[in-house]
């Protein structure tokens, strides 16, 4: 069985977690690992938690709170309640696209993530799950676009480096650029995800042994 299919069945069997966060960029509950075909993107949903308002915050919060709960359907409702009252807030948007993603409604979350971009173009948090998207869809270079934007927002985001370095390896091919996200990710999360640390390993040999061909 070659790498990539090893790679695929062990990637194909984490559970897609996206946990509400809070705050921008993502890493304030757990980072969630996604996982489709391949590898399903890691990234942190991050549930925002808002600055003081005029809307509606006892509904926020509980959107919030059912969020991290798990109660996805009743978060939705109340998100959809609270985007009307406030149009203009993006995390809002951000959260709403969360509940959808993760109800599985894409279109619906493509909307939503895309709405809150619209609202504020430096949300890393939209953009990174707007490249998860985008992936599954198998729109890779739009993906990789949207990626390279949260890293450029925030580049400490370490969910971003982890899906462009999946995004990388498992469908674009590039391993050393690859290599490279996979290794920054390490770097920022002090190097404890050892699911990642062996695909630096896998990547290095197979780098070693291509560069060993191309010379013998």
């Amino acid at each position: 069985m070659s790498i990539f299919n090893n790679k695929t069945i062990l990637l194909s069997a984490l559970l897609l977690l996206l946990t509400a966060c809070s705050s921008t960029p993502e890493p304030v509950p757990e980072p969630v690992v996604e996982t489709p075909p391949a590898i399903e993107e890691s990234v942190e949903a991050e549930v925002i938690e808002p600055e003081p308002v005029d809307f509606n915050q006892q509904f926020y919060e509980e959107a919030v709170v059912s969020l991290k709960k798990g109660e996805i359907e009743l978060a939705l409702e109340l998100l959809v309640q609270v985007s009307n009252d406030a149009p203009e807030k993006p995390w809002v948007f951000t959260n709403l696209g969360l509940a959808y993603f993760k109800l599985k409604q894409l279109d619906l979350a493509e909307q939503a993530f895309k709405q809150a971009i619209a609202r504020n173009s430096k949300d890393a948090v939209a953009n990174n799950h707007l490249g998860v998207l985008l992936r599954q869809k198998g729109q890779f270079k739009d993906a990789l676009s949207r990626y390279q934007r949260a890293i450029q927002i925030d580049s400490d985001y370490a969910p971003a480096y982890l899906n462009l370095g999946i995004l990388l390896d498992i469908y674009l091919q590039d391993l050393k650029l690859a290599l490279k996200q996979y290794q920054t990710y390490q770097s920022l999360t002090g190097a404890e995800d050892k699911l990642v640390a062996g695909w630096i390993v896998d990547i290095e040999r197979r780098l070693k042994s291509t560069t060993s061909k191309s010379q013998g």
